[in-house]
Order: C-alpha cells, then structure tokens, then sequence
C-alpha cells in the first residue's frame, strides 16, 4: 500500500496535462503480497489483513493487471480457492487481473490465474480512432531455494518452467493482439533469455532485483524495463507509435514518489483505514507473543544494549541520547510504522539476527543503538579488548540511508550530527 495515494495523484495529474488523450496502463511485475508465515505455516492474521488491503487498494484505483510470483502464492492460494470464488470476485474483481501463464493448480480445490488479458485502448493522437489491442501476460521464475528433493509445488500450485510457457502461448496470443507487455519476475540473464527466444515480446517489464534502475535494453524486437522493488518510485514507459500503429520510440523513467507529489484524498483515505486496520492486527499478534522466557532470549543474543556500552563509553553515549538514532523507533510510532518489518529493520539493534524482536519481548533493542552500527558487542563487553566495532563508512550508513529513504543524506553532514570516539577514528570514517 505504500505510495499509492502518490501514485494515483500523479496517473490523475498525467491524465490532466495529457487532455485524458494519452491512454494508460497501469500494471504491476510482481511481488505485491507479502508471504510472511508463522510455524504451523498458515498466513498470520495481521499478514491476511495487509493482503486483504492490497487486493482492495489495487482494484480501487484501476490497476489494470499484476504478475503473480512464487512469493505471492501463499496468499493467492486463498483467494483462488474454488470455495467462494464468485463470491470474492463478486466483491474484488481485481483478483481476476491476477495473472500467471506458468503457474498452475496441483489441488482441484483451486482455480488457476488468469494466464494473460487483453486491454483495447483508444490512440486518439497522430492515429485518431484507431483502438490498439494491449495483451499482458505473466510469468514467474521458480523459488531460488528449489533443490532437487524439494517438490516444485507451494501452496497447492507448481510453476512450470516460464520459458517452455512462453513458447507456447505467446504465438497464441500474437494472433489476438497488436502489442504484447510481458510481466516477468526473473533476474536479468533469464529476462534477457525470455526475450530473445520470443520474438512475438514489444515490452517486457520485470522485477526480482534490489532498487534497480537500470535504463531500457533490446533484446530481438522487445525493449527491456526493470520494476523498483520498492513503492518509493513509479516507473513510466512511454510508447510512441507510427500512423501505421509500429512502435516509433519507448523512453522510461522512475519518477520518485517524494512530497512533491500530492497524497490523492481518495486513496489516502484507503491507504489510511488500511495501515490502521493492519498495524491493530500487528500489535494484537505482538502481545500475543509476550513469553516469560523473553529475558532468557536477551541473554542468549549476541548484542548487549546501549545502556552497557554506556558504562565504558559515557562520553558518547551522552552524544548518542541528543542524535535523532535515539529516538528511531519514535519516528516509527509517530507513523504507526512500528510493525513494519521493512522499516523496523533500520531502527533497531540487530533485527533478524538475534537482538530486536517486537517493542513486547525486546525493547532494549529499539532504536539505532551503538551495536546498530558497530556490530555485536557482548563479547566485547565480557572482554575488552582494540578491534572491536570497525565501521566502514559510507558504506555501512547507506545500508539503511539509501536514496529512497533518506534522500537528503550526505555523509559529511550527518557524521557531524553524531560525531563521536576519538579524533584519529572519527578521521577514519
């Protein structure tokens, strides 16, 4: 759900300056769900809700189709139930917008995705009236953990080898079509492998990568644009078409979705009664969590907590309290982030590898703490000695400051915000 108040404001702006002459396609390369599980390997209730939102969200706001991956399954699986089906899509008809040309049911129990639509959309520049057939289709990689004991099945689907898929339905669909957009969720060498053994591609969008931003590459006739994995940017591929409906040019750009661009009231609303709803579900999970023994998983983590590296470190642990490190978690709160796990991950002490866990269980962890930065320090603190907590910096900053969350971050400035240790080290980083 995040930016899509933004992103929607900015399609309605697009659509304005464009006089609504410029069709639009809105689509997603994949990953939209979150498959989070809890040991008995259904989907945790707060997890549900989020999906639930994004089900909604996405139909309200007219995307027109989204890939689905091996990623999504475990949520899809309930919405392609059989049981209930019209039902659902009585009451979401996005989920039939959900697509995958290579990823089929194993159970009779599920309905398999739609494996690729068709959008007619009017060309009312340079060709006037002419309607142009836009078919979208998708496909997936298999999990990159498949081993060859582990059955190629999750939650009662297989996915079929995308390639073989490919050369099976894209003629199929060439014929009922005048431009093909291809969702992929795949890595570079296997996209570029995907087109160029498809000559029927015009566009081929995909994702499995981290913040990628590449520019367009050809590969036979299809012209190659990666997805941001993140909501933080809007990716724009426009085409331009002869009289003769031909491609002419495709440019693509990511267009930020900062505050420059305005929350759309409509979909804030939605955005905003979403996070409510699932961050309620989130805190009800996390204090079901309490246990008594969440003293002893403090004494078995490798971290030891701010306050201990304070009892040798006062002077900059004096600096540390004034920074706005101490008080990340709050910045969190103040957003009702705290249970967003993309976010918490920054904010914390060790999240994902032994220190924090939720604000319940492990609160000495909130915050950027020194070992946030300067690593695992119980050890340390059991014994003393030079080498510990070496920090490569920029580096080790821009793991969290990346240019989508913190886009005004510049080493030099903030490093005088908290600058801390001895002169010959702090020269160092």
């Amino acid at each position: 759900m995040g930016g899509l108040a933004r992103r929607v404001s900015y399609i309605k702006a697009f659509k304005f300056r464009s006089n609504n002459e410029v069709p639009t396609l809105y689509v997603d390369s994949g990953n939209l769900f979150t498959d989070d599980k809890v040991s008995n390997g259904s989907l945790p209730s707060e997890v549900i809700a989020k999906n639930k939102w994004v089900v909604k969200g996405y139909g309200e706001f007219r995307h027109d189709a989204a890939n689905l991956t091996y990623s999504d399954l475990p949520y899809a699986a309930e919405l392609l139930k059989k049981e209930g089906y019209e039902a659902r899509i009585k009451e979401h008809p996005f989920i039939k917008r959900l697509l995958s040309a290579n990823i089929k049911p194993v159970s009779d129990t599920l309905n398999a995705p739609v494996p690729y639509l068709i959008r007619e959309v009017n060309l009312r520049r340079g060709t006037p009236n002419k309607k142009l057939r836009v078919a979208i289709v998708g496909f997936t990689e298999e999990r990159p953990q498949m081993t060859s004991q582990e059955p190629n099945a999750l939650a009662g689907f297989t996915i079929e080898d995308p390639f073989e898929a490919a050369r099976k339905i894209l003629p199929e669909i060439k014929q009922n079509a005048d431009f093909i957009v291809v969702l992929a969720y795949m890595d570079d060498l296997k996209v570029q492998r995907l087109a160029s053994e498809n000559p029927e591609i015009d566009s081929l969008i995909y994702g499995r990568h981290l913040g990628s931003m590449n520019e367009p590459t050809h590969f036979n006739r299809a012209t190659l644009t990666s997805a941001y994995d993140q909501t933080k940017y809007l990716g724009e591929l426009r085409v331009y078409l002869k009289g003769d409906g031909s491609v002419e040019n495709l440019l693509n750009r990511y267009v930020p979705l900062d505050s420059d661009i305005p929350d759309d009231p409509q979909a804030l609303t939605t955005v905003t009664t979403a996070h409510d709803e699932f961050t309620n579900e989130q805190s009800k999970a996390a204090k079901a969590s309490i246990q008594p023994t969440s003293v002893l998983s403090s004494n078995n983590s490798p971290f030891a907590g701010g306050d201990k590296c304070a009892a040798c470190h006062q002077e900059e642990h004096a600096v540390w309290q004034k920074t706005g490190h101490a008080h990340a978690m709050a910045t969190l709160e103040n957003k009702n982030q705290q249970f967003d796990n993309e976010c918490v991950k920054c904010h914390v002490v060790g999240f994902g590898q032994g220190g924090f866990q939720s604000l319940t269980n492990t609160p000495q962890f909130a915050n950027v703490q020194c070992e946030s930065c300067h690593g695992p320090g119980k050890s340390h603190v059991a014994n003393p000695q030079k080498g510990y907590g070496f920090m490569p910096t920029p580096n080790g900053c821009v793991q969290c400051h990346t240019q989508p969350n913190s886009p005004d971050f510049e080493f030099k400035s903030y490093w005088q915000k908290i600058k801390h240790g001895k002169r010959e080290v702090a020269q160092a980083f």
